[in-house]
């Protein structure tokens, strides 16, 4: 048994089945009264709070790191903090790339959101919500269309690239019992 599993689980298992378009009308009534609609912020503050798979993944992933790395470290005389900071960061580097990347790749691809919250300020579309209206104007030119589409793959293609060792190190690892 492992310190906050019930609670670890309930948040979970409610992020997991509590869809966005349950909650979009009195999200969008609360970013309206913050005075965020028509601004990033709602497309970029509610990205800090963690998805119900990404908290099941790191779970998983520090359930895998051995409790006898932490017992050795405090017979060092490490502090918590210093057994977290020196011991459990350094080894969850492949799983935090792995959320990180699950988070960039959403937001990038994230077509609903920006459409909602940014309505009515086209210059602050991103390349999503942009591609689509370019779609709409230039519908008969299809090499157009697919060279615009090639230019919204190329960022998330260069960082998948770039990131690709520590993603797939950390999906493998997660899965894997020690």
């Amino acid at each position: 048994k492992h310190y906050g599993d019930s609670t670890v689980r309930s948040a979970r298992e409610h992020k997991i089945f509590h869809y966005n378009a349950v909650t979009l009308i009195p999200t969008y009534y609360l970013f309206l009264r913050l005075g965020w609609v028509g601004t990033w912020l709602p497309l970029v503050i509610p990205t800090f709070f963690s998805w119900g798979t990404n908290v099941f993944l790191m779970r998983q992933f520090f359930l895998s790191i051995p409790r006898e790395l932490d017992d050795a470290a405090m017979i060092d005389g490490a502090n918590p903090f210093q057994v977290y900071w020196k011991i459990i960061m350094p080894q969850s580097i492949p799983a935090l790339t792995a959320v990180a990347l699950f988070h960039f790749f959403y937001a990038w691809n994230d077509f609903f959101g920006p459409l909602i919250y940014l309505a009515g300020n086209p210059e602050k579309f991103p390349i999503t919500v942009g591609l689509t209206a370019f779609n709409n104007l230039y519908s008969q030119s299809t090499n157009l269309i697919q060279a615009a589409s090639i230019v919204a793959v190329i960022i998330p293609l260069i960082v998948f690239i770039f990131a690709q060792r520590f993603f797939m190190q950390g999906i493998v690892i997660t899965g894997v019992e020690k």
